[in-house]
Protein backbone atom coordinates (compact mmCIF):
# COMPACT_ATOMS: atom_id res chain seq x y z
CA UNK A 1 0.00 0.00 0.00
CA UNK A 2 2.58 2.64 0.95
CA UNK A 3 4.42 1.68 -2.31
CA UNK A 4 1.56 2.59 -4.50
CA UNK A 5 0.28 5.76 -2.62
CA UNK A 6 4.44 6.66 -2.96
CA UNK A 7 4.17 5.83 -6.47
CA UNK A 8 0.59 7.75 -7.21
CA UNK A 9 2.35 10.89 -5.68
CA UNK A 10 5.55 10.50 -8.13
CA UNK A 11 3.41 10.47 -11.02
CA UNK A 12 1.26 12.97 -10.15
CA UNK A 13 4.44 15.65 -9.51
CA UNK A 14 6.16 14.28 -12.45
CA UNK A 15 2.68 15.29 -14.27
CA UNK A 16 2.75 18.35 -12.50
CA UNK A 17 6.12 19.79 -13.09
CA UNK A 18 5.91 18.28 -17.02
CA UNK A 19 3.02 20.78 -17.21
CA UNK A 20 4.77 24.07 -15.59
CA UNK A 21 7.34 24.83 -18.28
CA UNK A 22 10.27 27.04 -17.29
CA UNK A 23 11.17 27.85 -20.47
CA UNK A 24 11.52 31.89 -21.50
CA UNK A 25 9.10 31.29 -24.28
CA UNK A 26 6.54 29.77 -22.27
CA UNK A 27 6.77 32.22 -19.75
CA UNK A 28 6.22 35.17 -22.31
CA UNK A 29 3.52 33.28 -23.96
CA UNK A 30 2.06 32.84 -20.06
CA UNK A 31 1.96 36.97 -19.07
CA UNK A 32 0.80 37.64 -22.47
CA UNK A 33 -2.33 35.02 -22.35
CA UNK A 34 -3.00 36.19 -18.62
CA UNK A 35 -3.10 39.70 -19.94
CA UNK A 36 -4.82 39.69 -22.72
CA UNK A 37 -7.80 37.42 -20.78
CA UNK A 38 -7.90 40.45 -18.25
CA UNK A 39 -8.82 42.71 -20.52
CA UNK A 40 -12.55 44.50 -20.77
CA UNK A 41 -15.57 41.88 -20.98
CA UNK A 42 -16.40 44.14 -24.29
CA UNK A 43 -13.51 42.43 -25.86
CA UNK A 44 -14.59 39.38 -27.77
CA UNK A 45 -13.34 35.88 -27.22
CA UNK A 46 -12.29 35.86 -31.21
CA UNK A 47 -10.55 39.64 -30.74
CA UNK A 48 -8.26 37.83 -27.25
CA UNK A 49 -7.69 34.68 -29.66
CA UNK A 50 -6.25 36.46 -32.32
CA UNK A 51 -4.71 39.14 -29.71
CA UNK A 52 -2.98 35.78 -27.92
CA UNK A 53 -1.58 34.30 -31.34
CA UNK A 54 0.01 37.54 -32.19
CA UNK A 55 1.98 38.00 -28.83
CA UNK A 56 2.63 34.43 -29.66
CA UNK A 57 4.33 35.18 -33.03
CA UNK A 58 5.85 37.99 -32.02
CA UNK A 59 7.82 35.59 -29.09
CA UNK A 60 8.48 33.00 -31.53
CA UNK A 61 10.20 36.02 -33.73
CA UNK A 62 11.98 37.25 -30.68
CA UNK A 63 13.24 33.66 -29.64
CA UNK A 64 14.33 33.16 -33.42
CA UNK A 65 16.04 36.28 -33.91
CA UNK A 66 18.23 36.01 -30.32
CA UNK A 67 19.29 32.74 -31.47
CA UNK A 68 20.42 33.59 -34.63
CA UNK A 69 21.83 36.57 -32.99
CA UNK A 70 23.95 33.94 -30.18
CA UNK A 71 24.80 31.24 -33.13
CA UNK A 72 26.11 33.88 -35.37
CA UNK A 73 28.55 35.14 -32.16
CA UNK A 74 29.45 31.84 -32.19
CA UNK A 75 30.05 31.61 -36.09
CA UNK A 76 32.27 34.98 -35.99
CA UNK A 77 34.91 33.38 -33.50
CA UNK A 78 34.83 29.50 -34.71
CA UNK A 79 34.04 29.58 -38.61
CA UNK A 80 36.83 28.62 -40.47
CA UNK A 81 35.46 30.07 -44.19
CA UNK A 82 36.09 33.62 -44.55
CA UNK A 83 32.53 33.71 -46.34
CA UNK A 84 30.28 31.85 -42.96
CA UNK A 85 32.33 34.28 -40.84
CA UNK A 86 31.23 37.44 -43.23
CA UNK A 87 27.52 35.78 -43.11
CA UNK A 88 27.75 35.58 -39.40
CA UNK A 89 28.67 39.07 -39.15
CA UNK A 90 26.07 40.37 -41.21
CA UNK A 91 23.34 38.14 -39.35
CA UNK A 92 24.39 39.82 -36.03
CA UNK A 93 23.94 43.44 -37.65
CA UNK A 94 20.63 42.64 -39.26
CA UNK A 95 19.46 40.79 -35.88
CA UNK A 96 20.76 43.57 -33.30
CA UNK A 97 18.53 46.59 -35.46
CA UNK A 98 15.13 43.64 -36.01
CA UNK A 99 15.70 42.98 -32.31
CA UNK A 100 15.33 46.63 -31.21
CA UNK A 101 12.64 47.18 -33.39
CA UNK A 102 10.67 44.01 -32.26
CA UNK A 103 11.39 45.62 -28.67
CA UNK A 104 9.94 48.58 -29.12
CA UNK A 105 7.30 47.29 -31.10
CA UNK A 106 6.31 44.80 -28.13
CA UNK A 107 6.67 47.88 -25.74
CA UNK A 108 3.97 49.94 -27.76
CA UNK A 109 1.69 46.89 -27.66
CA UNK A 110 2.14 45.94 -24.80
CA UNK A 111 3.22 42.21 -25.93
CA UNK A 112 6.47 40.87 -23.21
CA UNK A 113 9.01 38.95 -24.79
CA UNK A 114 11.15 36.29 -23.82
CA UNK A 115 14.31 37.39 -21.34
CA UNK A 116 16.24 35.27 -22.92
CA UNK A 117 16.64 31.84 -24.85
CA UNK A 118 14.18 28.83 -25.33
CA UNK A 119 15.34 25.76 -24.17
CA UNK A 120 15.27 24.66 -27.59
CA UNK A 121 17.14 27.57 -28.55
CA UNK A 122 19.84 26.74 -25.60
CA UNK A 123 20.39 22.80 -26.82
CA UNK A 124 21.28 24.49 -30.75
CA UNK A 125 23.74 27.07 -28.83
CA UNK A 126 24.78 24.42 -26.76
CA UNK A 127 25.75 22.12 -29.67
CA UNK A 128 27.38 24.74 -31.47
CA UNK A 129 29.72 26.02 -28.83
CA UNK A 130 30.71 22.39 -27.85
CA UNK A 131 31.81 21.46 -31.59
CA UNK A 132 35.01 21.89 -32.78
CA UNK A 133 35.98 25.04 -35.47
CA UNK A 134 35.76 23.60 -38.96
CA UNK A 135 34.62 22.66 -42.09
CA UNK A 136 31.97 20.24 -39.93
CA UNK A 137 30.89 23.36 -37.58
CA UNK A 138 30.66 25.65 -40.57
CA UNK A 139 27.70 23.17 -41.95
CA UNK A 140 26.26 22.88 -38.75
CA UNK A 141 25.57 26.43 -38.34
CA UNK A 142 24.61 27.53 -41.36
CA UNK A 143 22.04 23.89 -41.01
CA UNK A 144 21.14 25.72 -37.94
CA UNK A 145 20.30 29.02 -39.70
CA UNK A 146 18.42 27.57 -42.29
CA UNK A 147 15.91 25.66 -39.87
CA UNK A 148 15.75 29.06 -37.57
CA UNK A 149 14.85 30.86 -40.42
CA UNK A 150 12.55 28.21 -42.19
CA UNK A 151 10.59 28.92 -38.84
CA UNK A 152 10.95 32.70 -38.59
CA UNK A 153 9.49 33.01 -42.22
CA UNK A 154 6.62 31.04 -41.54
CA UNK A 155 6.11 33.02 -37.87
CA UNK A 156 6.85 36.55 -40.00
CA UNK A 157 4.08 35.59 -42.42
CA UNK A 158 1.19 34.72 -40.27
CA UNK A 159 2.09 38.18 -38.34
CA UNK A 160 1.42 39.89 -41.52
CA UNK A 161 -2.23 38.00 -41.63
CA UNK A 162 -3.13 38.66 -38.30
CA UNK A 163 -1.10 42.41 -37.43
CA UNK A 164 -3.38 44.60 -35.77
CA UNK A 165 -1.78 48.28 -37.05
CA UNK A 166 0.83 49.50 -39.97
CA UNK A 167 3.80 48.89 -37.49
CA UNK A 168 3.50 45.37 -36.99
CA UNK A 169 2.78 44.64 -40.63
CA UNK A 170 5.90 46.51 -41.24
CA UNK A 171 7.78 44.74 -38.98
CA UNK A 172 6.59 41.13 -40.17
CA UNK A 173 7.44 42.15 -44.08
CA UNK A 174 10.53 43.50 -42.71
CA UNK A 175 11.36 39.90 -40.83
CA UNK A 176 9.98 37.98 -43.77
CA UNK A 177 12.53 39.96 -46.47
CA UNK A 178 15.27 39.72 -44.00
CA UNK A 179 14.76 35.55 -43.41
CA UNK A 180 14.14 34.20 -46.26
CA UNK A 181 17.72 36.58 -47.81
CA UNK A 182 19.11 34.94 -44.56
CA UNK A 183 18.03 31.21 -45.48
CA UNK A 184 19.06 31.84 -49.49
CA UNK A 185 22.74 32.82 -48.12
CA UNK A 186 22.48 29.86 -45.84
CA UNK A 187 21.80 27.53 -48.49
CA UNK A 188 24.29 29.29 -50.98
CA UNK A 189 26.77 28.60 -48.64
CA UNK A 190 26.15 25.43 -47.09
CA UNK A 191 26.08 23.78 -50.33
CA UNK A 192 29.29 25.38 -51.80
CA UNK A 193 30.80 23.93 -48.76
CA UNK A 194 29.29 20.26 -49.15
Amino acid sequence: MKHSTFFSVSICLLLTAGCSSNDSTDKADRINDERIDKQAIAVSDDAKKDAKEVSRLMVRLSDSGLTEYELSKIALQKATNPEVRAYSQRAINDHQQDDRTLRALAKQMNVTLPAELSEKSKSYQEKLTSQKAGTEFDLQYLSNMVDLNDKAIDAADDLIDLAPNDDAKTFARKMLDDDKKHKDQAKQLKNALD
